[in-house]
């Protein structure tokens, strides 16, 4: 009796130490892991949270292609067109520098090498709930797989290599570029950079980059055209990019902060002076009209506005309180870059108050890519603690500058908004208003990049002038006043002089 107790006590034993060292083993992975998931949480891939993906849901949410595991479910069903297309990009990639089918299966055995050496560090990218049920094989496949069809529709666009079974589907092109964007629809860059290290491109060698410079340039060019491909010596290196939508941030905020202002006539005090007589002229209905036509104005019709730090006057307004609205122009070349940024206009960000009266904003062009690639880099921003980051601040002051038709139609008569298709003044304001919706930026504008700006324009708006001048316009003018206003300010000029002379002469 008592030896049978011991057997089945060894045989309790036995089990026991099993159990310790897999729970040992386990508690060492996650260890490891979590580890690689905090070094990583600053660009982490995440969710979009409900609160901003409910009114713009399609946004966020691939149309052709699924790269990476959030939507990995979507791929066998509705997305199975796109995932047809990786296994034959795979095997074009392969076949760039090894015709031979035979020796196929040892460059995929590469692939998965050097994915597999990184698995742990590639799930750390992304929340655990979203690649705990991932088998490290299907979760090491999908990386390769996504991977190699990437750096293939790369080479394909860099090389203007027509790619007819993406343009056999309705807006493949164009979709596709969406879809890379996509916040939600990424997967590690030193995956990236570690696939195109492992495949033979005998068609590049001749330019001599490192794989990782090459990746760099074959994205910029595609991302941003010429412009995108020029800068990639300002960008952050390769080991530094997080993913894709990561690069194109990098990207736009680079672009904004090299632009510079056009050359122009050099400013010599008489340049100033005569630029301030300029305005001075201008200004000359403010002090002629208003005290004439204010005094009669209905009071249930006058100015009531009071703009804090979460408001701003819109763009009529703004024209009615004698601020000229321009689109910024970057010195050299004005041509916009291809690619997905090109939405954004040449000089994206760009936002400049000059003089206090003349307020720059950057050309956008408002297309299928448009309010995707906005959401998604202010999508970005906010999963890396960035509220108020440049893509966000600028979202808001275009919601804010765009409340109505009306002023959908100053800012594109000022073509500082380009509509591609048949929008709609009403259609243009619909778009900034589902894009400044999702920014979060109006509790920390003020450490933004338009902080300062912001505040110049609220004291112009609090001005009793100006608010006096544009209730005269909003009341009286039902004509292109601008014109008018200045001619009868020009003729009481000349003739308040005339008459003054001839007093004197007298």
């Amino acid at each position: 009796m008592g030896r049978s107790s011991a057997t089945a006590g060894g045989d309790i034993t036995v089990r026991v130490d099993w159990l310790a060292r897999r729970l040992a083993q386990q508690q060492q992975d996650a260890a490891a892991t979590e580890q690689h998931r905090i070094t990583m949480s600053t660009h982490r891939v995440s969710r979009v949270p409900d609160h901003v993906r409910w009114a713009n849901r399609d946004a966020y949410t691939p149309g052709l292609v699924a790269i990476g595991p959030l939507h990995a479910a979507d791929a066998e069903r509705r997305l199975r067109p796109g995932s047809r297309l990786k296994m034959a990009y795979l095997h074009s990639l392969i076949s760039r520098g090894e015709p031979d089918t035979a020796k196929h299966v040892a460059v995929i055995q590469g692939y998965v090498r050097v994915v597999a050496a990184r698995e742990r560090e590639a799930r750390a990218m992304y929340a655990a709930e979203d690649v705990e049920d991932i088998r490290a094989e299907d979760f090491i496949q999908m990386l390769v797989l996504d991977g190699c069809f990437i750096i293939e529709h790369l080479l394909n666009v860099y090389n203007n290599k027509e790619e007819q079974a993406l343009h056999a589907t309705p807006f493949g092109p164009a979709q596709l570029a969406v879809d890379l964007i996509l916040a939600e629809n990424q997967i590690p860059f030193f995956v990236l950079v570690d696939l195109i290290k492992s495949t033979r491109l005998p068609e590049l060698d001749h330019m001599g980059y490192a794989p990782p410079v090459l990746l760099m340039k074959l994205l910029l060019f595609y991302l941003a055209g010429e412009k995108g491909r020029d800068m990639s010596e300002a960008l952050p290196d390769a080991g530094n990019v997080a993913h894709i939508l990561h690069l194109l941030h990098a990207t736009v905020t680079a672009a904004r902060t090299r632009w510079e202002p056009p050359p122009g006539i050099q400013d010599t005090a008489v340049v100033g002076m005569a630029q301030e007589a300029a305005r001075l002229l201008r200004r000359l209905p403010l002090l002629l009209l208003v005290p004439l036509l204010y005094p009669i104005l209905p009071e249930e019709r006058r100015w009531s506005a009071s703009y804090g730090r979460e408001d701003l006057p819109s763009a009529s307004d703004l024209k009615r309180m004698w601020v000229r609205l321009k689109k910024a122009r970057g010195g050299g070349s004005s041509k916009a870059p291809a690619g997905v940024a090109s939405a954004l206009g040449p000089v994206p960000l760009a936002v400049k108050l000059e003089h206090e009266d003349c307020l720059r904003l950057p050309q956008l062009r408002l297309e299928f890519r448009t309010a995707p690639l906005l959401l998604n880099l202010m999508a970005f921003e906010q999963s890396s603690e960035q509220p108020a980051g440049e893509v966000s601040a600028y979202a808001w002051l275009m919601a804010k500058l765009v409340q109505s038709a009306e002023d959908a139609g100053v800012l594109v008569a000022a073509e500082v908004v380009q509509a591609a298709g048949n929008e709609s003044k009403e259609d243009v304001a619909r778009i900034f208003r589902k894009v400044g919706a999702a920014s979060e930026a109006a509790e920390q504008l003020e450490k933004s990049y338009l902080g300062e700006m912001l505040g110049k324009l609220r004291e112009r708006s609090r001005h009793p002038l100006f608010m006096m001048w544009a209730d005269v316009q909003r009341n009286y003018f039902t004509v292109p006043w601008a014109v008018v206003a200045e001619f009868v300010a020009f003729i009481t000029f000349i003739s308040t002089i005339l008459q003054t002379y001839g007093s004197f002469k007298k």
